[in-house]
């Protein structure tokens, strides 16, 4: 069979335009599917177009790309990831990656061959006019989708959502519309300056530039915001410096001044260096602040959400302790890093307890939300380095085509502010698959000005498809076992994650993601961990039936196998393995000074993080050695006083005691800390306590909780009744009449005796 060169240009042309409609693609099957579905199909897609590329470049020269100083940065730049791979921590979770990014060097390097190829085989201007006007033809059915979303939502429920289309994330929605926003303002500005396009063509570019820019904003995401302010200051200056017009010179010092100036009035405003004042323990439990009326929340508007900035944001604050923390650990790894997709390693080693006075939930950063410093902390200084030394390839290549006369005034202009702005909104942010995918397209867009812009001369003869043979062989094998492998694991993960299925069914869909044996087993394992905790949870009996005791074991050796299996900083498997032995022994009272073990060399392992002495002490606490307990939770306490776990615990620890007035101190320091209540009967005994010492106040504060946790109608009517007779108490009619009316409403035979006490007020 044979095949003639042009319909393998065609071919290989036709995957590259399905490449950048993958923005768009969202496979529900899989598991993250925003991540996995565009992932697996990109490595298909790339694969396929480099195996027909790679025969033809060896046939016809002209195909190869030429050597320019782009595609050598570049080139060093993966070249850096490749050894901070070879090197770093796990070098093989640094390869493949995981599930939830796939962000690994294997998908990584098909980011390079997809430039290489779009180097190779695009070289005129009606070429690349053709597939930049393509790839913003998908990013606006994107943009329309986001803005679809927001009228949705402002219609429905009256408020302005953080819109985020197909691309599942709004800062990650909003970086990759720069794309949108700026190279659809080139083709307007380009096509204005030279009157080669109708007023409508121009409408519709000026219309998605506009678009894309409302729907960044509506993403209401800082880091994309700081992107654009930088763009705009930076065109600003670039106007003013070489504009030859008056009235753009005098209107971009303009905007410089009032730029400055608002800066200037941004960073006076008290509330950027203002530290919000938490309230004291005692106006805490204050009836007149915890009774108050409840007021309903305005939701703000995407604008007041960006403007509204200060240093102590919790936002702001996590990450500042976050990039401290796995920066502590540069020194150890400075030259190559810890490797690819291994922030978390560094992070755990180094982990602050002060992150906990922010936040307690989301406490396992996989990326520290700026990109400069996931580079020096995964790939070291040498990674730093080169990704800079891409960026000022990239100005240095737009400044001398500029300078050749091989860029027009208009692209230097744009392909600067875009990649000034890419640049600026990565200090709060990390790559991500459409947005780098975007970036991947715009520097080979740049990099095609710097070929000769001539047409490879197309040879006649045919191809023998047995020159397709070894490629496409290549082609199989590395699909099947580094996609179409994964994917299956993804899919049947997914599967047992829906919630559609019982725990035996759920358990089977496990078994069969883990025979596949891929990157994803950990992702399996953990999930499996979860899903029979969820299960064990639930059922109220102490005895487990034989069969989810069996599931018991079976996840907690999965997880031991991957422990094993993972750098000692992985530590997420070992909390959880931590979590399901307490759940083990709290059910059958049988220890395992193994997994004990594991428990306290995860302390030693991360000093910082508390989560282990938790679960520490709540294997003392299941023993009943409650002294013990208390011992393990006060000293985590010294670690971070704010954390409202020890106190909590201590207080379990003090009523199983049998000294409840010891208990109530530390129950009281919890919940003011923040500490949530999962079910009544957590806190029942501190009702009795208040009770039996007649505080009204926190009688009504606790019976308050109870019912936000949930309770049945039996207890509902019984915390009203409560409530009712200690208002009255207090002289309250009103609100004592209004917990009586919630009586007969809960139930109706309880009317005569409700009548009679609003009878008595």
């Amino acid at each position: 069979m044979l095949f003639r060169e042009s319909t393998i240009v065609s071919i290989i042309k036709a995957g590259v335009y399905a490449v950048l409609f993958l923005p768009l693609i969202v496979i529900p099957l899989f598991l993250f599917p925003f991540a996995t579905s565009r992932g697996f199909l990109f490595q298909i897609l790339v694969e396929i177009i480099v195996a027909l590329y790679l025969v033809l470049a060896l046939k016809n020269s002209a195909y190869r790309p030429k050597k320019t100083a782009l595609l050598l940065a570049l080139s060093f730049y993966f070249l850096v990831l490749l050894l901070s791979t070879l090197f770093g921590l796990d070098p093989y979770r640094s390869f493949f990656g995981n599930f939830e990014r796939m962000w690994g060097l294997f998908s990584l390097a098909h980011f390079f061959l997809f430039f290489v190829v779009l180097a190779g085989m695009f070289k005129t201007k009606e070429e690349w006019a053709r597939l930049i006007k393509l790839a913003l033809m998908v990013a606006a059915l994107s943009v329309a989708f986001g803005i679809v979303q927001f009228v949705g939502s402002l219609l429905m429920s009256g408020s302005a959502p953080r819109i985020m289309s197909t691309v599942g994330n709004p800062a990650f929605f909003a970086s990759y519309l720069f794309f949108a926003c700026f190279f659809a303002f080139l083709f307007w500005l380009s096509n204005r300056l030279q009157g080669s396009m109708g007023y409508s063509h121009r409408f519709l570019y000026a219309t998605l530039s506009l678009a894309a820019l409302f729907a960044i904003l509506a993403t209401a995401t800082r880091g994309a915001a700081v992107g654009l302010a930088a763009a705009f200051f930076a065109g600003a200056v670039l106007l003013a410096v070489f504009s030859k017009k008056r009235v753009l010179k005098i209107g971009a010092i303009s905007f410089i001044a009032l730029s400055l100036l608002g800066a200037v009035l941004l960073a006076s405003q008290g509330s950027l260096f203002e530290k919000t004042q938490r309230i004291t323990q005692e106006q805490f439990y204050d009836i007149g602040r915890f009774d108050a009326p409840a007021v309903a929340g305005k939701s703000g508007s995407f604008i007041s959400r960006i403007a509204n900035i200060s240093l102590y944001d919790v936002t702001v604050q996590t990450r500042l302790i976050a990039w401290k923390s796995a920066l502590g650990g540069v020194k150890e790894s400075s030259l190559l890093g810890v490797g690819p997709d291994n922030f978390i390693l560094a992070f755990n080693k180094q982990f602050d307890p002060a992150f906990y006075s922010y936040e307690r939930s989301e406490v396992w950063f996989d990326h520290a939300h700026n990109i400069y410093i996931d580079m020096l902390v995964t790939h070291g200084w040498a990674g730093l380095f080169a990704y800079l030394l891409l960026f000022a390839t990239t100005f240095y290549t737009i400044i001398s085509l500029y300078k050749k006369g091989k860029l027009s005034a208009a692209h230097a202009f744009v392909f600067a502010l875009f990649f000034i702005a890419y640049a600026a909104q990565n200090v709060f942010l990390f790559d991500s698959f459409s947005a780098f995918l975007m970036f991947i397209v715009a520097l080979a867009y740049l990099n095609s000005f710097s070929q000769e812009q001539d047409v490879p001369a197309v040879r006649g003869e045919p191809v023998n498809v047995s020159f397709f043979a070894v490629p496409l062989i290549g082609v199989l094998v590395l699909s099947y076992f580094f996609t179409a492998r994964p994917a299956a694991e993804a899919y049947y993960i997914s599967k047992a994650e829906s919630g559609r299925y019982d725990i035996h069914q759920t358990m089977e869909y496990y078994r069969k993601a883990l025979a596949y044996h891929t990157y994803g087993d950990n992702e399996a394992r953990s999930r499996m961990a979860l899903a029979v905790a969820k299960h064990v949870q639930g059922i109220e009996v102490k005895e487990l039936p034989s069969s989810v005791d069996a599931y018991l074991d079976e996840a907690i050796a999965a997880l031991k196998e991957g422990i094993d299996s993972t750098n000692q900083y992985l530590l997420l498997y070992r909390l959880q393995l931590s979590d399901l032995y307490n759940l083990k022994l709290s059910r059958t009272g049988m220890a395992s000074p193994e997994i004990e073990e594991i428990i306290r060399n995860s302390i030693a392992i991360s000093p910082g993080r508390m989560e282990f002495e938790f679960a520490l002490a709540q294997t003392e606490f299941l023993k009943k050695n409650y002294e013990k307990s208390i011992e393990i939770l006060t000293t985590a306490s010294e670690k971070n006083p704010d954390h409202p776990v020890p106190p909590w615990k201590i207080a379990q620890a003090y009523h199983f005691m049998g000294i409840d007035e010891k208990g109530i101190p530390y129950l009281e320091r919890a919940l003011y800390l923040g500490q949530g209540i999962r079910t009544a009967k957590e806190v029942l005994w501190a009702e009795k306590y208040y009770v039996q010492q007649q505080n009204l106040v926190k009688i009504i504060y606790i019976d308050q909780r109870m019912l936000q946790a949930g309770v049945d109608d039996t207890e509902a009517v019984r915390l009203h009744m409560n409530m009712a007779v200690v208002y009255a108490k207090l002289g309250n009619k009103e609100r004592a009449i209004e917990h009586a009316q919630a009586i007969a409403k809960l139930d109706p035979t309880q009317k005569p005796a409700v009548d009679n006490f609003i009878n008595s007020l």
